[in-house]
């Protein structure tokens, strides 16, 4: 895969992995194969391993490593069967420096920081070849420090799988915690050649079994597919699992220090206290993967998956949407967009570019919005419909799929076509931060634009001092080989750390490069959850060579409506229509409707009409079809445009409303309130567009006129009737607002719109940068809806408010009448 590094360990021959080969057809020659035979790595540029010892030494290692591993797991598993419920409420009771006295006191040196290993090697860097001693602690247990296993239910959680679930469970996943390590070449372990290590039992005769090549040829086929493991990792998992279970004894021991030793098996076993929950207001997914490194390794749901690949694809369906639909929406996104082009920065003599704010400048911004919104489109449902693929593959070879066999050619297959086509997806938004993050507003005084040289597009930057940590890591994005070391989910996980903990880092994160880093984040976790499905996924660098070929050549097919929409916006001249600068989008949806405000928001959707009419026309000249026919396999469906009537002088009336209907109140009750009792009723006229009518066979969106009052008469369909707090009244009295009422409500707490939409069955869910997704919990509907976190304040404007209860309506169908105060 283009982005990956594979990292100076052994493949299953005892050979390097990612070494120069020396030859074309990536055979290694007659010579570097008696080095390495001989052990005289220094001549393939490789560090040397640890140790070269025998198979007698190796299996004598092995098999005192194993007994004890045995041992403690036993008398941690003994300790929990009795006395976990007590281990719990005392854990729990305990101030943080006291857990820490304990941690400490158990593991002594323990490290103070989460990731250890990451902060040794990004402050060390390649100094630590000359001293791996120093930092061997923090690449072999990452997951040992203070600040993680101090807080919340960590510790608990480490205790109760680690002592419910034999080590065998967790031998890949002990080995993948120390990646950084190996691949960094600070962790090389024993080198023992021709020889096989199993861990796959629960006995001191199988856990840690070494088997010559010689001896059994299924020995070697079994490391070949990833499946066992080379003797110095086998070796390697063993001191790690040694020291953990002795630690977690010792740490169990401490906190029932009233209970001797010998006594504490004299209770009798009692049933296991049900699953630790998140204690959390809100669930986030940046603590369901701090914890994930102490819980027992699941399997890869890929249901769970698609519906989050769903509704991010469904996102950009509103998305695409409202730049159609709303000026002011397209306005904030051009805007946002352009202040994140280096064309905006300063040169290094203090002169601007010469494209800036011109027709050029425009239409590279417009060209990058549209194939952002459209190739995204694209890309999602390509990576939706993998993973309705490996499902049903999942599906059809559920009964041959086992932890000691390797997967199926057709499995296996599918599985690194999805892992590819994650890698690929994952260059437009890294491409986009490398760009957006310095040319954001913080960050551009960091830097300096290198004057333009005539007649080229190449813009470089030269940085101002030393950058800050956060830079640091946004570069390491675009750096190749260094994101190799790391590997994305790791980077992006250190990343969202420091913005979430920190808020002086969060108030450098702009709002673009939130919504950026958020999409980046979803890749992310679908490439953690394929690392995650062990042990298989150890073997996806090996197997990928077999079907290398065949998927790289089908990746072109699967990506042709990306490939098309990216090449053919890029450049094009939409500034003539899309340039915002003379006001033609200016859109006073979220001031009082009168006369003069209908005029203007009548104008701004005309031009907004015109700029798509073109865009959709240049589209048909290249492409030979529109941009909504490219994508209408895609789409859930045509979406009507709603548009402003021409302005009728109002009449005012009280609505009587019908005992029963949804915008009923209860007659004589001041406590039982609906939104919009008078209402202000016009009489209107149709806008007639003016715009050229397509040809037959365009997919462009139709336009309806709409009064834009309150959007319960868009949908006609039978809603439930929400009876609610204030709290969350107010919040859906914004969301659903008639413009045509004479109070404008304020700005929406982010807090009171989570708390709103938890009241009325969705739970909420912090994913990565400033995306939340609700998830339905109690409601009879099956989607989820994806929203952003307002930034850098956590307060929603007025007129994004409304455009969420468009999503709202268009979604789920609700509207302002049903919600009643209680």
């Amino acid at each position: 895969m283009d982005l990956t590094l594979r990292p100076p360990q052994l493949d299953e021959l005892g050979l390097p992995l990612g070494w120069d080969q020396g030859n074309a057809t990536g055979e290694p020659s007659a010579e570097m194969l008696q080095d390495l035979m001989s052990g005289n790595f220094a001549s393939l540029g490789l560090p040397p391993p640890d140790s070269m010892p025998t198979s007698t030494e190796v299996r004598k290692e092995a098999r005192e490593r194993s007994g004890d591993i045995l041992s403690q797991w036993r008398t941690l598993q003994q300790i929990l069967e009795r006395h976990e419920e007590v281990i719990r409420k005392r854990w729990m009771k305990k101030t943080k420096s006291a857990r820490a006295k304990i941690l400490t006191a158990c593991w002594p040196n323990m490290a103070v920081l989460h990731r250890p290993d990451f902060e040794a090697w990004r402050r060390e860097g390649s100094r630590l070849r000359d001293n791996r001693a120093q930092f061997r602690e923090a690449y072999m247990w990452p997951n040992i420090n203070l600040e993680d296993l101090s807080k919340g239910k960590t510790m608990l959680i480490f205790l109760n799988s680690r002592g419910r679930y034999p080590p065998r469970f967790f031998a890949r996943a002990d080995h993948e915690a120390t990646r950084l390590g190996r691949v960094a070449g600070q962790l090389m372990g024993a080198f023992l050649n021709m020889y096989t290590m199993f861990l796959d039992g629960d006995d001191i005769e199988s856990y840690g079994r070494l088997v010559s090549w010689d001896d059994d040829d299924d020995a070697m086929m079994q490391c070949f597919s990833r499946m066992a493991y080379q003797p110095g990792e086998g070796l390697m998992i063993l001191e790690i699992q040694q020291k953990i279970l002795r630690f977690l004894v010792d740490c169990s021991k401490s906190i029932l220090h009233d209970i001797p030793s010998n006594a504490l098996n004299e209770t009798e076993v009692r049933p296991e206290p049900p699953p630790l929950a998140d204690s959390s207001e809100w669930s986030s997914l940046a603590s369901v993967t701090a914890e994930s490194p102490y819980r027992l390794p699941s399997r890869v749901d890929f249901n769970r998956l698609r519906s989050l690949v769903i509704a991010k694809r469904l996102d950009l369906e509103d998305h695409i949407q409202a730049l159609r639909e709303d000026p002011a929406y397209f306005a904030d996104v051009l805007a946002d967009w352009s202040s994140h082009r280096q064309e905006t920065m300063l040169d290094t003599n203090g002169s601007r570019h010469p494209v800036r704010d011109k027709p050029l400048f425009w239409g590279r911004v417009i060209g990058n919005i549209i194939s952002d919104a459209y190739g995204g489109l694209t890309a999602w449902e390509m990576l939706s419909v993998h993973l309705e693929e490996l499902e049903a593959l999942r599906t059809k070879y559920s009964k041959d799929i086992s932890p000691d066999r390797p997967l199926p050619p057709e499995y296996m297959k599918a599985l690194l076509a999805f892992r590819y086509t994650l890698g690929q997806v994952q260059k437009s938004s890294i491409a986009f931060l490398k760009t957006g993050v310095p040319a954001s507003p913080h960050y551009r005084s960091y830097f300096a634009r290198s004057p333009a040289v005539p007649g080229s597009n190449i813009i470089s930057l030269v940085g101002k001092g030393a950058p800050d940590l956060l830079m640091v890591l946004f570069g390491f994005l675009w750096d190749d080989q260094k994101l190799g070391q790391i590997g994305l989910p790791g980077l992006i996980d250190e990343i969202e750390k420091i913005i979430e903990n920190d808020p002086h880092e969060k108030a450098k994160i702009s709002s673009w490069v939130a919504g950026v880093f958020s999409e980046l984040g979803f890749i992310a976790r679908l490439q953690h959850e394929l690392e995650i499905y062990l042990p298989w996924a150890a073997s996806f660098e090996h197997e990928y060579v077999t079907y290398k070929e065949e998927i790289e050549k089908d990746f072109p097919r699967r990506a042709a409506v990306l490939a098309k929409t990216f090449h053919n916006m890029q450049g094009a001249p939409f500034s003539k229509f899309g340039d915002p600068s003379d006001g033609r989008f200016r859109y006073p949806s979220d001031k009082r409707r009168t006369k003069q405000t209908t005029n203007v928001m009548r104008e701004a959707e005309n031009n907004l009409d015109i700029f798509w009419t073109n865009v959709d026309m240049h589209c048909k000249r290249k492409c030979g079809e529109f941009l909504g026919d490219m994508v209408r396999n895609i789409t859930t469906g045509t979406r009507a445009l709603e548009r402003t009537p021409e302005w009728v002088e109002p009449t005012v009336r009280i609505i009587s409303n019908p005992p029963g209907s949804p915008r009923a109140a209860t007659e004589g009750s001041s406590s039982q309130r609906q939104f919009n009792i008078q209402e202000t009723v016009t009489k209107f006229k149709p806008m007639t567009p003016k715009l050229k009518e397509k040809t037959r066979g365009s997919s462009k969106d139709q336009t309806t006129i709409s009064q834009d009052e309150d959007v319960s008469e868009e949908v006609q369909d039978d809603q439930p009737t929400f009876r609610v707090k204030a709290r969350v009244y107010k919040v859906f009295k914004a969301l659903f607002f008639n413009p045509s009422q004479p109070d404008l409500p304020g700005e929406v707490p982010w807090t009171d719109f989570l708390f709103a939409m938890n009241e009325t069955g969705f739970a909420p869910q912090k994913l990565y940068g400033s995306v939340w997704q609700f998830t339905p919990s109690k409601t009879d509907v099956e989607r989820n809806i994806l929203f952003h976190e307002p930034h850098p304040a956590s307060k929603i404007p007025f007129r994004n408010a409304r455009r969420m209860g468009r999503r709202l309506n268009r979604t789920y169908g609700w509207h302002g009448g049903m919600f009643v105060l209680e």
